[in-house]
């Protein structure tokens, strides 16, 4: 049996300021236009449609490619050339097939691994692949895509969206 207690208390009216919590920040109409015209910048739009392109070339022979996001979108102009730093997210699922019809599913059946059960039911269930990526647009016709390979921190390298495919 599981019992969970949610408290919520507002009824004092005193305020504790913990010094170093910096406050709230607002948000205003300019802030949420700014937003919505990074979000809607021809950059920030040839970003995203460079991305699903990629992502499609490099993943679709392996995986069923069902949803693309942006997040934390970022982007500066150094030295002419328009830099964006954002988290990318592609939800995907297996190729669909019979389970066991997949060469591990079918080693671990025949085995009978006690694993097989899981194996099989998340076969077709959606998964999703996350990224820190910087794009760099040099033109109308050319992006230049790094990513972050620092564990701790940020170093960026170059990179093509098919190093991301494990191969043997």
């Amino acid at each position: 049996m599981v019992l969970a207690i949610f408290f919520s208390g507002c009824s004092s009216n005193a305020v504790v300021q913990d010094k170093d919590v910096p406050p709230a920040k607002k948000v205003t109409n300019s802030d949420i236009e700014q937003k919505q015209s990074v979000d809607n910048s021809s950059s920030y739009n040839q970003i995203a449609s460079y991305m699903e392109e990629e992502c499609k070339k490099a993943f679709s022979p392996y995986y069923d490619l069902v949803e693309f996001t942006v997040s934390d979108y970022e982007e500066k102009t150094v030295d002419g050339k328009v830099e964006a730093t954002f988290g990318y997210q592609v939800k995907y699922k297996n190729l669909e097939k019979d389970p066991d019809t997949v060469d591990y599913i079918k080693v671990a059946k025949e085995k009978n691994d006690p694993n097989y059960p899981q194996l099989y039911d998340e076969y077709l269930q959606p998964k999703e692949m996350n990224f820190h990526l910087k794009a760099v647009v040099e033109d109308a016709d050319s992006i230049t895509l790094y990513t972050n390979v620092s564990p701790k921190g940020v170093e960026w390298q170059k990179t093509v969206m098919s190093d991301f495919i494990l191969k043997k």
